[in-house]
């Protein structure tokens, strides 16, 4: 299979605000209007250098090859899209890639994605990598936005956005817990203790345990109505999180005479309590995993 390795720059540009169009002015109104300014990013991409790789749905990806002219183009598509209806979340990262197929892979391509769908819409999320492979005189363009952490990796990195203020709201604190608050202490360290009759797992910082009626999960509760990769809880920057994910549901309480159903829902754990996959604790075959926070 041929293949090319190269440091670039990767752009993804996920176009927002379609649902809504759609609703207002109908499907062929709506599909021709996402369609323009799909080509719009990528004529505008283009126009700098940039490669286009593919268009999934409503994403653009292209491959810089000098992080200038990708900075260059994101500049010009966030302007060119604040005059319509749309907009669009933008990544920007820069590091080694594999281009194979027609298609780009590796860790950049993945980090890439994960700033696209953290931005705001109208925003541009930046990577550290990319921030340092610019220029001296091109870094001024960007402002320090925050600290990141990604899924796997230890550190906490940088993430800029571009440096002007035009009204798009500033990502600091996700939904997912996803950024730390620069002005705020470093996230104090946990550890997530879980038990489930004689297993017992312990979760640090960016690890995760899974839980469900597959032997692949790492605490196997095996009754018919556990899903098979029921939930996970996982801690990321100083936060524990319940992950439910299954079809019957979980019963969680953080305390006594508190319990509550969740379903496809993420929770913020604190303290200590108890896990009831699918059945209320009160209930005689409940399956119960018990977990406490413990500060290091």
């Amino acid at each position: 299979m041929d293949q090319e390795r190269l440091l670039a720059a990767v752009l993804l540009a996920d176009v927002v605000g379609s649902t809504p169009l759609y609703e207002r002015i109908g499907d062929d109104a709506a599909l021709q209007q996402v369609s323009d300014c799909l080509d719009v990013i990528r004529e505008i991409a283009g126009r700098h250098g940039g490669d286009f790789i593919y268009s999934k749905g409503d994403d653009v990806l292209s491959l810089f090859e000098r992080p200038e002219a990708a900075l260059g183009a994101v500049c010009q598509i966030s302007s060119q899209l604040t005059k319509g209806p749309l907009s669009a979340r933008i990544g920007l990262h820069f590091g080694a890639v594999i281009r194979a197929r027609g298609a780009l892979f590796g860790d950049v391509v993945n980090v890439t994605a994960r700033l696209s769908s953290t931005a705001n819409p109208g925003e541009v999320l930046i990577s550290q990598s990319f921030f340092e492979a610019l220029s001296a005189g091109s870094r001024g363009a960007l402002r320090l936005l925050d600290k990141m952490a990604f899924k796997g990796k230890q550190e906490l990195f940088d993430v800029y956005t571009l440096g002007r203020d035009d009204g798009v709201p500033s990502t600091h604190i996700t939904s997912r817990g996803t950024f730390v608050d620069r002005r705020s202490a470093l996230p104090r360290q946990i550890n997530l203790v879980i038990r489930y009759g004689d297993q017992l797992r312990t979760c640090r910082n960016n690890e995760s345990v899974t839980i469900g009626r597959s032997p692949e999960c790492n605490i196997v509760v095996q009754r018919p109505w556990v899903s098979r990769h029921h939930a996970t809880f996982t801690i990321s920057n100083g936060k524990a999180r319940f992950i439910e994910r299954s079809s019957s549901g979980t019963f969680l309480s953080m305390g006594p005479g508190h319990e509550v159903f969740v379903r496809r829902e993420d929770v913020l754990l604190f303290g200590s309590g108890v896990i009831s996959p699918g059945r209320t604790s009160s209930l005689g075959d409940a399956q119960l995993l018990h977990y406490e926070i413990v500060s290091n």
